[in-house]
Parts: structure tokens; sequence; C-alpha cells
């Protein structure tokens, strides 16, 4: 067991957010064994008496706190992050797609899932909620990289079988017999989670969005992800193909 002093920013078990300024966070494995885990926080003169003698890191200065929550990320555009663009679909066209299209290849998409997983440790994000690419290898070692470190993780492959070039078009139903095999070879293991993924309307048929939508059904522990029309031209488009 170790211990840790620091100011900690915390929540108890309402929910409520609680600031101990000279907090104790204990840390170490429970009786049943198990991966490390957190055994006790709160202020230090509270804690410290539980756990007489235990090695502690002072921190003085700094504030411990839960890790960060990204709610939307797309880990394979890691690399063309800022590039630039007239707008959304055409960043999609010249940027996004081609760089998506290299994730066939599993060492590549391994070598990007562990850039991203140490980037996201490095600015305090543990959990995310993040789309890979049409190619069932992206999801694979995003999920791979993932339990590794033991991240609490939520992923899925993306969906889109129309209006996309190749290399990222995927077919209708391969692509949701491979998203059935991706929830049962990686949802709840571990800290992991699936989520089917529609790319976003224009991407995807009605056949799809129907299978998607059945698989949602079939599986409604799983989460779902997709993008809203998110300018006007996109608006346009999705409203031709829905009206």
């Amino acid at each position: 067991m170790k211990a840790y002093r620091a100011s900690i920013l915390r929540f108890d078990d309402h929910g409520q957010a609680v600031f101990d300024k000279d907090g104790l966070l204990v840390v170490g494995f429970a009786a049943g064994g198990g991966c490390e885990r957190v055994l006790a926080v709160g202020p230090r003169d509270t804690v410290a008496p539980q756990f007489p003698g235990i090695p502690t890191e002072e921190l003085a200065g700094r504030i411990i706190a839960p890790g960060f929550v990204d709610l939307h990320v797309h880990y394979p555009q890691i690399d063309v992050i800022g590039s630039p663009a007239e707008g959304l679909l055409p960043w999609l066209e010249n940027y996004t797609f081609p760089q998506e299209s290299r994730f066939t290849d599993p060492a590549h998409a391994q070598a990007v899932a562990q850039f991203f997983m140490t980037e996201l440790l490095r600015n305090g994000v543990t959990t995310a909620l993040t789309f890979a690419t049409s190619h069932p290898a992206s999801v694979d070692a995003f999920f791979t990289e993932a339990r590794r470190r033991r991240m609490r993780m939520i992923g899925g492959k993306v969906l889109q079988d129309r209006h996309s070039p190749d290399g990222v078009r995927d077919e209708t139903e391969q692509s949701l017999i491979d998203t059935e095999a991706l929830i049962g070879r990686w949802h709840g293991v571990d800290r992991l989670g699936y989520a089917i993924t529609p790319r976003f309307a224009p991407s995807c048929s009605a056949a799809q969005l129907r299978g998607a939508g059945e698989l949602a059904a079939r599986y409604p522990e799983v989460w779902i992800q997709s993008h809203v029309a998110e300018n006007r031209d996109e608006i346009a488009w999705a409203r031709e193909l829905f009206p």
C-alpha cells in the first residue's frame, strides 16, 4: 500500500463535489486481490490514523482529481488535427478519409492507438467515447491497447456504406456482421464497452441504419454514438437524403 498527500478534489456517494485541502489518497490491493485500487480517500486527519506507518508521497501544492472523461473523440484523426479546410465535408474528403483508409493495416492501427492513449493520459483523460474507423482492425487495436493500460474506454467500428470513397466505405451486410462480432469480442471485457457507431446520416443507407437499430435492440447494454448535422451544408444534405 501507498498513500499520496495532496489537496484532493473528489465526489461523495451522492455525487457532490468535495475538496480536501489537506487530503490523503490510499491505494493498494483489496483483500480479494485483483488490480490495485483506491482503498481510502478523504481528509488526512481522518484517513491517516486508519493506516499507521503507511509510506506516503508528499505532493504539496498539487491537486489529485478523478480522470477527465472525453465523450466524443476520433482516435484515428489524431494526426490530422488542425488541418485546414473550408468546411467539414471538404475536410473529410481531403484529410480524414485518406488518413482513415490506412487503418486496414493492423500495425498502423496499433501504433496510432498507442500514441492516442499516451496523449489521453498525458492530458488527464482516463475514459473516452471513441470512434474507430470502418475497419475492424482499428477497433481491435483500440481495445487491445486500452485493455493493456486498464483504461475505461468505449468505442466502435464506424458504419458508412455510402457517400464515402474506396478505402473507408463498407458493405451494408458485412458491416453489421463485423459490428456484432466486435460486440461479442470486446463489450464488457475488463473495463471496455462497445458503441454502435453510424458515422453520420449521409454516410449510412436506410438499410444500414435499420440494421444498426436492430443490433441496438438485440444488445441493449451497448452504447450508440453518431453525429448530428453540424453545419448548413450538412443539414441541407441530410434533409435531401431523409426528406
